[in-house]
């Protein structure tokens, strides 16, 4: 089922829509979905992520021990396909032409270009963060006016169809060699 939340960096926690759960949260609501579904006979489960807060590697590698026949796969569909073949900015990473280019495609009506912002972020002040030796969560009202890190402007439906097409295709294979295994 889709689940519409997720952990949200600090600075996102107060803006719409944004519904925060913790990590033992997340973990308690696929144990739940993976008790379920083993009861009922299912011994294969592919998350699809939509959110990149969320991180399932530990959660499982817990279910695996306690589920050892349950073979749980996870996936970030922004991910999986690399986003230099299709897209045309050089940093595209939280509402930029990726992710607006695929709504575009899907929901059109909920994308409002005229209102995006620059997609120009700050940067931090500890450069070997900034070169990804390290991470640690942003907090969203300091790294961008709006949220957004990566131009929106040049998207387009189409270039988010060419994208979610083949998201898909490679979705569809696994799901494919998932089922014959």
């Amino acid at each position: 089922p889709p689940i519409y939340l997720g952990s949200q960096n600090p600075g996102q926690w107060d803006m719409p829509f944004c519904i925060h759960t913790n990590y033992e949260t997340q973990k308690a609501i696929l144990t739940d979905i993976v008790t379920s579904l083993h009861i009922q006979g299912f011994r294969k489960l592919l998350i699809v992520n939509g959110h990149g807060g969320n991180t399932f590697k530990p959660m499982i590698r817990d279910l695996a021990i306690k589920f050892p026949d349950f073979f749980i796969l996870s996936t970030d569909w922004f991910a999986i396909v690399p986003k230099e073949d299709y897209f045309d900015a050089e940093i595209d990473d939280h509402a930029g032409e990726q992710e607006t280019s695929v709504l575009m495609h899907f929901h059109p009506h909920l994308v409002k270009l005229d209102t995006a912002g620059d997609g120009a972020s700050k940067p931090w002040t500890i450069q070997s963060i900034n070169e990804k030796t390290a991470w640690a969560p942003r907090n969203w009202h300091q790294a961008s006016e709006d949220s957004g890190i990566g131009n929106p402007e040049k998207s387009t439906a189409e270039k988010g169809k060419r994208y979610a097409d083949e998201v898909t295709r490679r979705l569809a294979d696994l799901l494919i060699e998932l089922a014959d295994m």
